[in-house]
């Protein structure tokens, strides 16, 4: 079974659990049963011990749903045995619904499990095609089919220093691999045209449609929507010089100033650029401020250059094979 990863939702349901199963096993043990009237609040309370498994499986799949239900055992069934010593009836009709607690909170967490399975394949299904659209992508914009993987480690790396929480760092991940997908609306003589001279004039208000185009795209899939914010506004300048509108310092999403950074440091250091991490960070530190919030680049600057050609190593060994 897979190790739990709390995050903050997750360890909310853990004390939910924590609370309710302590709650219902108190009351359980504090209201006696000598009279008609507390008996019927007592075997309420015994059925109450049936929503903590099914909450365990269905927020934490089977594994949840073993440990949760595993304490509602020890509860429930020192109870059967202090109150109704020698009441071999009561205590039978205990341990049937004891054999209850466990098969609705193991059916639930095996379905969960094995949605959450499902989800995992389609979700991995879903990035191969990604990564293969996006390598085609690639080796028509540019020479080199890895950029956008590369620019993706690149943003990741800087995302985990900054300890952004999961959601963010998927968008920021899906962004980074998906932020030049609004090329494929641009024409193949302005792409070539680029590679070779620069842009005149028309050209270059054509190529700087990219991002604009990428939200097109993206904004109208669901788990893309946040990922198209990101593609949208990747080309905005800190002091507000970019483009697709101008944007500038807090306006610019974090995942798009993020970006920027990881992009133009994917190319500075690639074939086409300086070539070197050490003068790559240099150049990305002049525009602080400008192109780029000081912020990011300190974070930015603040890892060794070792980790980022650790990333451009293994992508290279990845190119060549």
């Amino acid at each position: 079974m897979k190790k739990f990863h709390l995050t903050a939702g997750s360890k909310n349901r853990l004390i939910i659990l924590t609370l309710l199963t302590t709650v219902i096993a108190l009351f359980h043990f504090a209201v006696p049963t000598e009279s008609h009237s507390y008996h019927m609040v007592h075997i309420v309370l015994r059925k109450l011990y049936f929503l903590p498994p099914v909450m365990a499986g269905a927020w934490f799949g089977l594994r949840g749903a073993i440990y949760t239900t595993s304490a509602v055992t020890v509860f429930f069934s020192l109870h059967a045995f202090l109150d109704w010593p020698g009441n071999y009836m009561e205590q039978a009709n205990q341990m049937g619904e004891l054999a209850g607690f466990w098969i609705v909170g193991l059916v639930p967490g095996w379905l969960f499990d094995r949605q959450r399975t499902l989800l995992a394949d389609l979700a991995s299904a879903n990035e191969e095609t990604l990564l293969v659209l996006v390598s085609a992508l690639d080796m028509r914009a540019r020479t080199s089919r890895l950029h956008s993987r590369r620019v993706k480690e690149y943003a990741l790396l800087l995302a985990d220093r900054l300890e952004v929480s999961e959601e963010e760092r998927k968008a920021i991940e899906f962004g980074a691999l998906l932020h030049e997908i609004g090329k494929v609306a641009i024409h193949d003589s302005v792409l070539s045209l680029l590679k070779r001279v620069g842009l005149p004039e028309n050209e270059l208000k054509e190529m700087r449609s990219y991002p604009e185009n990428g939200y097109e795209l993206l904004r109208k899939i669901g788990f893309l929507h946040e990922a198209a914010d990101i593609v949208r506004a990747h080309q905005e300048h800190y002091d507000g010089s970019g483009y697709p509108r101008g944007l500038k310092g807090e306006e610019i999403p974090r995942g798009a100033r993020l970006l920027l950074i990881a992009d133009t440091f994917e190319t500075l250091v690639s074939g086409k650029g300086i070539g070197r991490c050490e003068e790559a960070v240099g150049v990305i530190r002049e525009r602080s401020g400008r192109e780029f919030d000081p912020r990011l680049v300190d974070l930015f600057t603040g890892i060794d250059c070792a980790e980022w050609n650790e990333v451009n190593r293994r992508y290279k060994e990845s190119a060549e094979a």
